[in-house]
């Protein structure tokens, strides 16, 4: 095994284990704002930004993660392989988790941004975001 395949192997685990991490942190302060769990001491809107802000970290590892898994010489993958469930030749059922994972993630992002709008829009709280 080269460097490289070291090298992108070792990323693309480390970035996997950091967005799950990140991603199990974030649902939880979700759960915690939408279930008015805090502190006096700690207000809301930490708890806001900082569930925004670890969701955007997960984002980003998710990100590093796709990137180092495709780059990867090991695993040899194209990019039908990286955003196309079951197709994968290296641990299909896994790699299909993933992926519907990446899309119901990116699913659940457009509908919390498009919340946003359509409350703007219609002046008052159109969701129950």
């Amino acid at each position: 095994m080269s460097v490289w395949q070291t090298v992108t192997w070792d990323v693309a685990r480390a970035g996997g284990f950091t967005a799950f991490g990140l991603l199990t942190l974030s649902v939880a302060i979700g759960l915690a704002l939408t279930l008015h769990w805090q502190s006096s001491r700690w207000p809301r809107l930490i708890n806001s930004e900082l569930h925004n802000f670890v969701t955007l970290l997960a984002l980003i590892f998710t990100g590093v993660h796709v990137l180092a898994v495709w780059i990867d010489p090991f695993t040899n993958f194209g990019w039908n392989e990286v955003f196309i469930p079951f197709v994968s030749h290296y641990r299909p059922l896994w790699m299909a988790f993933g992926i519907v994972a990446l899309y119901l993630g990116i699913a659940i992002g457009i509908t919390a941004h498009g919340c946003d709008l359509i409350s703007a829009i219609n002046g008052g709280d159109a969701c129950m975001c």
